[in-house]
């Protein structure tokens, strides 16, 4: 389904990117971790930025954006082409087993935060905490609490799930493993 079919905008905005990683497995195929590339579509910096997620955005939104590690540079040029500003790190996921890394062994992901406009209203919950520690599941699935979360904090407002592979109360949802996508073009 296309973005264009999408006619409303949105002051929440969940995103996901299928980051690439030019089609090489993780760690140089020193050690297979389970590249993205064998799991699904990824998608280059340049294709992400053609992605019409500004027009999603309503005048107060915000974004919600998972980066890799070795994305996070290409994360805020990506997070400023989608017309957000970077504000800071919204949560970093715990995810309780490591990776080989080049440095130190990975064990945590990023969910970085931008702002377009104001902060949107109205306000849910203001003590949402920053920290997840969830065991892993599906290549790249990202633990439910956090849509949970950010619900939590924007109870009343439209959201919606970018690279999204399921549907969930309260959020509207786009990407290509969603269950019955075929159905819905």
């Amino acid at each position: 389904m296309s973005m264009a079919n999408f006619l409303k905008q949105y002051s929440i905005i969940y995103a996901d990117p299928p980051w690439d990683y030019e089609g090489r497995k993780q760690h140089n195929g020193k050690a297979d971790t389970g590249g993205a590339i064998e799991h699904y579509s990824t998608m280059t910096l340049s294709d992400l930025k053609l992605l019409p997620v500004e027009q999603l955005a309503a005048k107060d939104a915000l974004l919600f954006m998972w980066v890799t590690n070795p994305h996070l540079p290409q994360g805020l040029e990506l997070m400023n082409s989608w017309g957000f500003e970077y504000s800071t790190v919204a949560f970093v996921w715990d995810k309780k087993k490591t990776n080989p890394g080049y440095y130190t062994l990975s064990q945590v992901e990023l969910c970085i935060v931008g702002k377009r406009g104001r902060i949107p209203k109205p306000r849910g919950a203001r003590n949402v905490r920053q920290f997840i520690s969830a065991e892993r599941g599906a290549h790249s699935a990202k633990p439910d609490e956090v849509r949970d979360r950010i619900a939590l904090m924007f109870p009343e407002v439209k959201k919606i799930e970018l690279f999204a592979r399921g549907y969930y109360l309260g959020w509207d949802a786009w990407g290509d493993q969603l269950p019955n996508q075929g159905e819905k073009d």
